[in-house]
């Protein structure tokens, strides 16, 4: 917590407890100024000192911080009060995405392991542009639950999987018409890249605590095993496997915080 909102805390919590400045003082051993700037917000005090301050007024600084942290994140659903149709999109698109992906999946085993197109040049290029605008969307979705809850790693992933994914997704598409590179060093170059964003994305999944029980937990572990699959390369047939039941997570993971939307959204009507 940051002055001045410190030192109103401590301004509150002392005249709850009925003490004066002096009556401060004596209990925790501080000039009697330093208290008054304090709780003016004219200085921040050092850890040690606000212990010893919280201490004497009966509270903890742990507790403290989380209550500055629900605080935060309550002003963000305010500023955010359009956030509910944006995750209802975004989980919408994560289904499109994901059921897309299998279709996506066959024609580009055939394309890239048996050297086949099977559907027409405008077809493959209508299908990765359907999987790439669903993915973004499904990423915003994520982008916009790192700005609620303060969780810059679930922001930085996200933005570098949807950077990653326009980047290759356009090669296949120009691919087509082009002969830009050997296909296999693409190959191994996407899976890397894939990789490390899941990576980032899987441990900023696990540090949405106390949303939707222990769904951000399990979806962060699979992504971040997913990613760690992916970035071995010759393991990425595995990673897949784990990003099916991944992506399925996250998608619930996306209707719950919309739901948490809609009652914290209200809440603040």
């Amino acid at each position: 917590m940051k002055q001045p909102e410190l030192g109103q805390k401590i301004l509150e919590l002392r005249k709850k407890k009925g003490l004066t400045q002096e009556e401060l003082v004596e209990q925790c051993n501080i000039n009697v100024r330093t208290i008054q700037r304090i709780e003016a917000g004219e200085v921040t005090p050092r850890s040690f000192t606000l212990k010893t301050i919280l201490n004497a007024l009966g509270e903890n600084l742990e507790n403290l911080k989380k209550a500055d942290k629900v605080k935060a994140i309550n002003r963000n659903w305010e500023n955010y009060r359009f956030s509910i149709i944006y995750f209802r999109i975004a989980w919408i698109c994560g289904l499109v995405y994901f059921l897309s992906g299998f279709v996506e999946f066959a024609v580009d085993y055939a394309r890239f392991q048996e050297n086949e197109l099977i559907i027409p040049n405008a077809a493959y290029v209508s299908m990765k542009f359907i999987v790439l605008i669903t993915f973004i969307y499904f990423m915003w979705g994520f982008i916009l639950s790192g700005k609620i809850f303060n969780n810059y790693l679930l922001k930085i992933g996200s933005y570098f999987l949807i950077g990653v994914t326009i980047l290759f997704y356009g090669y296949d598409m120009i691919s087509l018409y082009y002969e830009l590179f050997y296909i296999e060093y693409v190959i191994v170059i996407q899976s890397i890249f894939f990789g490390i964003g899941g990576f980032i994305f899987g441990l900023g999944l696990m540090r949405l605590k106390n949303v939707s029980g222990n769904i951000p937990g399990i979806a962060g572990g699979f992504q971040v095993v997913s990613g760690i699959l992916f970035t071995l390369v010759f393991m990425a047939w595995l990673g897949i496997f784990f990003l099916i039941f991944t992506v399925i997570l996250q998608i619930i993971l996306l209707y719950k915080i919309e739901e948490l939307a809609k009652e914290n959204i209200e809440s603040l009507e």
